[in-house]
């Protein structure tokens, strides 16, 4: 009978957690400035009105003007994300952002380079998580 309740005594402290990062999440999006609900407004119109574009741009393997609009708006999205998290979506805006600089510039060559970093790090992140996976 001492273990069943102990039990229930853990599951009410996880549902009153549970209940107060519900909370902390609703406030986040309701006290979130009218800038923030902008961002996101004008970043999915970006990715929604560039899908055919960067489609077809992805299909012939082109970086270009597609590329940065989606760049742009999936920066938009994680600024207004931000609201609720800034620690973690914050510096992704801001990498969004430099990820899509040099497509502004017309330097597709320096995205290509960004892109094929990013491909050698998550290789490697894969690459070790295997390893570990092996040796547990």
């Amino acid at each position: 009978m001492n273990g069943r309740s102990r039990r229930d005594t853990w599951i009410y402290i996880f549902a009153i957690i549970g209940v107060l990062v519900a909370m902390y999440v609703v406030y986040s999006l309701l006290t979130a400035g009218l800038q923030a609900y902008i961002a996101l407004i004008a970043g999915v119109m970006l990715l929604v009105g560039n899908l055919p574009d960067l489609t077809r741009a992805l299909q012939q393997r082109q970086l270009g003007t597609a590329m940065m609009n989606t760049l742009i708006g999936l920066a938009l999205i994680a600024y207004f994300a931000g609201a609720l998290l800034p620690w973690l979506f914050y510096p992704l805006t801001i990498l969004l952002l430099l990820a899509a600089a040099p497509l502004a510039i017309n330097r597709v060559d320096i995205t290509r380079a960004y892109l094929s970093v990013g491909r050698a790090i998550a290789s490697q992140a894969r690459h070790l998580l295997r390893i570990r996976q092996r040796t547990l």
